[in-house]
């Protein structure tokens, strides 16, 4: 349901479990279980949250408006700043790495252009960061929910 939103909600630094192979019932588990906030667009899964006194927000819109609804709600900072964020992909921490630890898994023109990289600490993901052209998109995308963030009640 909330792939992109929880991709930025991992860069924005928090720790956000998505799996679209879990189902309800595990969600709620987990949940409950480890003190999560569960998003959903789901009504019956809103209605069984709040039954089970699990915190949970219901949302509809697209990942834009479904992350200022969110930095509103819980006053969640719109700064993507790696030294905080995780692996959108994994959700693993990112770490600061020397330039020469990762010559051998960034093209030449990458490694050249930049001097500043992060690398996912999960073993089994170990993907690259860097701020290239991406981040300029990473920062208009900002732009657009802190403009929406303003029109929220």
């Amino acid at each position: 349901m909330f792939g992109r939103t929880a991709k930025w909600l991992r860069l924005l630094g928090y720790d956000t479990l998505y799996d679209n192979s879990i189902d309800d019932d595990q969600f709620l588990e987990i949940a409950k279980n480890k003190n999560r906030i569960l998003l959903t667009k789901d009504e019956i899964l809103v209605e069984r949250a709040k039954n089970k006194k699990i915190p949970v927000l219901f949302l509809k819109g697209n990942y834009i408006k479904n992350l200022a609804i969110l930095s509103k709600k819980y006053d969640i900072d719109l700064i993507i700043d790696p030294k905080i964020s995780r692996c959108p992909t994994c959700n693993y921490e990112i770490v600061s790495v020397n330039k020469s630890e990762i010559k051998e898994q960034v093209p030449q023109s990458t490694y050249d252009l930049f001097d500043e990289f992060w690398i996912c600490t999960n073993d089994s993901c170990k993907k690259v960061y860097y701020k290239g052209h991406h981040w300029i998109n990473f920062e208009k995308t900002l732009e657009k929910i802190k403009e929406i963030r303003k029109t929220l009640g």
